[in-house]
C-alpha cells in the first residue's frame, strides 16, 4: 500500500502535492527525501515568504547571542583606582 498521509498547506489546509522525491545515503541507511508544496502557487508564495522570515529572525536571534556569548568571556572585572 503506497498511502500518502494527510499533508495540509499551513495557511490554506489544501492538501499539498508532492514536486520531488529523491534518495540519499546517510552513513548506512537509505533515506528518501520529499519535496512537498501547496497547489495554489499565489499560497506557496506566501508561505514561502513567511518561512523565510522566521528563518532571518531565527539566524539573527542565534547571532545576537554569540555576540552575547564572546562578548562576556571577553570581559574581565577591572578595580577602578580613583
Amino acid at each position: 500500500m503506497d498511502t500518502q498521509p494527510s499533508n495540509p498547506c499551513i495557511r490554506c489546509g489544501k492538501q499539498r502535492i508532492v514536486v520531488k522525491t529523491w534518495k540519499e545515503y546517510s552513513g548506512t541507511s537509505l533515506i528518501t527525501c520529499t519535496t512537498m508544496t501547496c497547489p495554489d502557487p499565489a499560497c506557496q508564495a506566501i508561505v514561502d515568504r513567511k518561512l523565510a522570515a522566521q528563518k532571518e529572525k531565527k539566524e539573527a536571534t542565534e547571532r545576537d547571542r554569540e555576540q552575547r556569548r564572546v562578548f562576556a568571556k571577553g570581559v574581565k572585572v577591572q578595580s577602578i583606582k580613583i
